[in-house]
Order: C-alpha cells, then structure tokens, then sequence
C-alpha cells in the first residue's frame, strides 16, 4: 500500500525554519547579554581594584604622617610644666634630635600657649612659626588634637605644617609643638606613581581646600583640581568614590563639558588629605572603546544564512520520512494493521518508525487478546451466573427450611404446652384431688373422734411438688439463672445421661456469665446435643469441654456412639431439626456450629460464638 501524501509538509518546513532561525539567535543573544553583563562587571572589578591600590596607598600616606605626629608628641612629653622663654633650653637638646631624625624637615619649632615662637631647629632670624596657620595653631591650642595643615605658601615656599599640642605633668595644655616640611621632597610621587596607568592616568595627592600636594605630573604642586570643592566635601566626610566626571557633574547639576574620564578618589585619615586617580575611561574600561559594529553585524548575518540553509536541508530530510509515518499511522488509526511499516533507515525517525511497527504488532496481538479475553470472559461469567443461581437456589432452600423450622418450633412449642397441659391433668390434677379426699377424709375422721391418716396425706403431697418441680425444671432450670451456664450444662448432663448409665467427663476453663439470652442459646444447644445423645447415639461416655479462647467462647460435646452420616440425614425427607435448631441458635448471636460424625466413629458437635466485651462502669 503506498503511503499519501503528507497535506501538512509546508507548515512542518515552515516551523522547522522557524525552530532553527530561533535556535541561532537566542543563543547569540543570550551569549551578547552574558558577554555585555561580564565586560560591565569587569568594569566594575576594575574600579573596586584601583580603588583598593588607592586605599593602600593613602593607608601608607597615614602611616608615614601618624610617625610624624608621634614623633613630636614624644617631644611634648619632656615637658613639666608651663613654657617661657628662660625655661626651654633643656629642651634645645631634644629639638635638634628630632630636626635631625626627620631629615626631610625644614625646621621643628616650639610654641607656647599664646602661639609665640619659643625655640626652633635650626635657628634663623625669620622665625618658622606659621603666621599663616595661625588659625590652625589656635584650633590645635582650643582643641587639644593634633593636626596638619593643607599647602601653604610661605617665603621659603610651599610647605605644610605639622602640629600636636603639649600639655604639662597636670594635663593642662601649655604649648603647641609643630614641624614643617615640604611635600615635594617627602617622596609622595614615588608611591602615587604606583597608582599611575596607561597614557592618559594621573594620581594627585590634595589637600582639605584642593591643592596638590604632590603628583605623578610635573609642575601640579600647588594647582587646584578639578571639581575642588566636591573633593573637600568628601574630605570632610572621610568618603571614598569612585565615578565617571560625566556622570558625577550631571547628578550635581554642573552644566559645564565634562571629559570623559574616571576619578577615584581616596580620603587619609590622620590629615584632611586625599588620594586622587584620573585616567580616561576609554583608556581604563574595556567597555568604553570603540566596538566593530559592522563585523559584529556581518557574523550575525552569516550566522543566521547559514541557519536557514541547514534549516532548510534538516526540513527537508525530516518532513519526507514524518509524511510517511504520518500516512502509516493513519492507516493503522483506520484499523488496517496487516500491512508493516516500510524501513526509512537507521536514524532516530527510522528507529520512530521501527517502533511505530512494533506498537502496529503489539496493537494487533492485543485486540487479538482482547478478544479472546472477552470470550474468557463471557464463558466466566455463564459460570458464575450459574454458581449465584445455584447460591440463590440455596438460599432459598434454607429459607424454607427455616421457615420449616420455625413452624416445627411453633408445633414444639404447642406439643410442649400440650404435654405440660396433659401431665398438669392426668398426674397433678389427680394428685391434688387424691390430696383433697384425703383432707376432707382426716377432717371427718378429726370430727368423729377418730385418728386421721395424715401419712397418706403427706406422702400425696410430697409426690405432688416433684412432679412440679420436675416439670418447672424441665421448663427452664433455676441453675442457669442462679450459678450460670457451666453449673446448668454439669447439672443437666448428670439428670439426664449419668442416669442412663453414661459416663460424663468436663472440662470447664474460665467461663465469665453472659448475656441472660446468649446463656439460654449455649445451654439450649446443650440440651439439643446432650438429648440427642441420650436418645440415639448409643455412647457410653460423652466429654463436655466448654471455654474461652482468643476472645471466643467454644463448648464441644464429643461422644463414643454409633454416629451417623450428616449429608445423608439433610438429604433425607424428615430433616433433622435439631441439628439445624443448633445451627440456627449459634448463627443468631453471630457464632458457628460445626457437626463431625460418620457412622461407627461418633458425633463431635462444636460452637464458637464471639464472648462480648464487658459494659464499661458508669456507662450509660
């Protein structure tokens, strides 16, 4: 059969483009997004990088400018008390110590608590004592605190001082110790060089108001930079930053051009100094030069021809093969499953079309099973509509017997009420009339004189009352009410087989009393099995074992006589009543009753009834 041709080729090509142009370019976007993200990230690296070296070098700048200030605090030391002019040569000696440890130092200087020149190393006739930082000396002498000065421009040039306040042996402030160097010979440069990097970077070191202090370009000491007074505020704040001039002007709202630079900026913590790197942003960020957009359009563009040929010759080479599965399947889905699939090769729509033969065998083997399941299946059912006929049958014939049973229970009962009735007439009616004669006959005789025959009379009597007493007893014994049902079962299988020359064996367990009605049932299949015994068994010994097990009560009656067959009497047309009564009684208070006997060997009849859980105390 040859396969039809597929209706739905042009749209499976079409997705097939579709699937392949989409496959290309969301990975090339997705590689675009990723490689943008990581050059931006590394852009961010990049900065937190310089601006840790920036750190480290500002964190040395503190260190150096920190052993300045201990250094002259070592000197406030040696002072005792308050500072005067004929009081401070002894301390000459330690001042020229110092001059000489900080070589780098113009001059070290002493100042007492008015801010007046009191000694200097080396001696000069102009004295170093800041005319210009007088503010910062009367800052020193009203704070208490150590500090530096920015640049300051002075005759000798531009230099920077250093002070720390001196206090005497009682902690008051007597004097201002102070030095002054210039920044240019302290070798600042030498360690902002380390921060230099490519053609265009510059690092300064500023002062508080934005002078350069020092710089890897010649000729800056002593220029303002950039932006200055934003580079005070973050002086002031100890806060580093790191930005791009673009970017930093338009969130302060400068209208002025920026250059397309990025400043790194890092504050000192012993002085209201900074750390400050410039490089040009095309220069220090891989993401701010020129991209060759044109070939990054043309790869893009090869890329995605190349994606249409192979989406093209892949569309080709599956939807011919699909087209024919496509036509097989709906062949099978006709129901047409004698005809196998023809081979299209080893690849994964060959291997497609293997299986979709072995699912056409399987489908086909399987309706064939179903079939023949389906005819299994009718046959067992004919048999089980059989079996629930002959179970119904059953039923029915057990509701007849039962119906039988209860009219040969009501007939029992009458002939019992006719038996009590004829016995009550013919033994105690005669005996309460002999009884009467026998009264009226000693009140004639008291009468007359005579003796009465009272003996007679009395023997009467006495013969009366067992005949009634006999006759209640056979009604229902007063043992089973008053000592329980193992006392009524002893009791009732001495009356009645000891009597008749059998021999009784019990074996009683733990027997707890029972409800009043399961009692009467027990002792009633007792009675049924013990005068069944009596009557047709022919035994000389019975065994009566009654007790509690596994939350059951079982009592087997088990005897030695001639035993009968139990299929033959149900076949029989005179039913054994009894034996049914005993099934019937066990049934009621949801219990079984078994009978075993075959002819010569016995009968042994056994009950189980579930024992009922007691009452809890207090329960309603």
């Amino acid at each position: 059969m040859r396969p039809r041709k597929a209706t739905h080729g042009h749209a499976l090509r079409s997705r097939v483009y579709l699937l392949m142009a989409t496959g290309v370019f969301f990975p090339l976007a997705l590689m675009a997004g990723v490689g943008w993200y990581w050059l931006h990230s590394l852009d961010d690296r990049l900065l937190s990088g310089r601006l840790a070296v920036s750190g480290a070098v500002a964190a040395h700048f503190d260190e150096e400018l920190t052993g300045d200030l201990e250094a002259l605090q070592r000197l406030g030391s040696l002072v005792s008390g308050p500072l005067a002019d004929g009081k401070v040569d002894e301390l000459r000696t330690p001042l020229r110590d110092i001059h000489q440890y900080f070589r780098h130092r113009e001059s070290v200087y002493l100042l007492d608590a008015a801010g007046r020149m009191l000694i200097q190393e080396p001696p000069e006739n102009t004295p170093a004592g800041p005319r210009a930082t007088s503010a910062l000396v009367d800052e020193v002498i009203a704070s208490g605190r150590p500090r530096l000065s920015g640049l300051v421009a002075e005759e000798r040039g531009r230099t920077v001082h250093e002070l720390v306040p001196v206090r005497g042996w009682d902690g008051k402030l007597v004097g201002v110790a102070g030095g002054v160097f210039d920044p240019t010979r302290r070798g600042f440069d030498r360690m902002l060089k380390q921060l230099r990097r490519g053609q265009t970077g510059l690092a300064d070191l500023v002062d508080g108001s934005g002078l350069v202090l020092a710089s890897t370009a010649p000729g800056r000491v002593g220029q303002a930079v950039e932006c200055r007074a934003h580079l005070a505020q973050l002086i002031r704040e100890k806060r580093p930053e790191t930005a791009e001039c673009s970017d930093c002007h338009r969130a302060r709202g400068v209208e002025a051009a920026a250059p397309d630079d990025i400043v790194i900026f890092t504050p000192l913590a012993a002085a209201s100094w900074g750390v400050r790197v410039r490089q040009s942003a095309a220069e220090a960020l891989p993401t701010e030069g020129a991209v060759p957009w044109a070939a990054v359009g043309g790869i893009l563009l090869l890329q995605f021809a190349l994606a249409g040929v192979f989406a093209w010759g892949a569309a080709r080479s599956v939807t011919q093969p699909v087209a024919v599965l496509t036509a097989e399947a709906e062949r099978i889905a006709g129901g047409e499953l004698a005809w196998p699939i023809p081979d299209l090769g080893e690849d994964e729509v060959g291997r497609l079309g293997k299986a979709l033969d072995r699912m056409r065998q399987s489908l086909r083997e399987l309706l064939e099973h179903v079939a023949g399941a389906n005819e299994q299946l009718e046959q067992r059912v004919a048999a089980r509509t059989q079996e629930l006929n002959e179970a119904n049958e059953r039923l029915r014939e057990r509701e007849t017997a039962r119906s039988e049973l209860l009219r040969k229970v009501i007939t029992a009962q009458e002939d019992e009420r006719k038996r009590i009735a004829r016995e009550l007439h013919d033994e105690t009616s005669q005996s309460l009339a002999v009884l009467a004669m026998g009264l009226g006959a000693a009140v004639d005789a008291i009468k007359s004189g005579k003796t009465p025959r009272l003996d007679e009379v009395k023997a009467v009597a006495v013969r009366t009352l067992e005949d009634v007493h006999r006759l209640i007893l056979d009604l229902r014994p007063s043992v089973l009410d008053d000592l329980g049902l193992v006392s009524a079962i002893r009791w009732y299988a001495e009356r009645h087989l000891e009597t008749r020359g059998i021999s009784v064996r019990c074996e009683f367990g733990d027997v707890p009393r029972l409800p009043p009605e399961m009692e009467t049932a027990l002792f009633r299949i007792c009675q049924e099995t013990m005068s069944n015994v009596a009557r047709h068994a022919q035994a000389s010994a019975v065994l009566i074992q009654v007790g509690v097990e596994g939350g059951e009560l079982h009592v087997e009656i088990e005897d030695d006589g001639k035993g009968f067959d139990p299929g033959a009497q149900a076949k029989r047309e005179r039913r054994p009543w009894g034996l049914m009564g005993i099934r019937e009684r066990a049934e009621i208070f949801g219990g079984t009753a078994r009978i075993d006997s075959s002819p010569g060997q016995g009968t042994r009849v056994e009950v189980r009834l579930p024992v009922p859980l007691p009452e809890k105390e207090g329960a309603a």
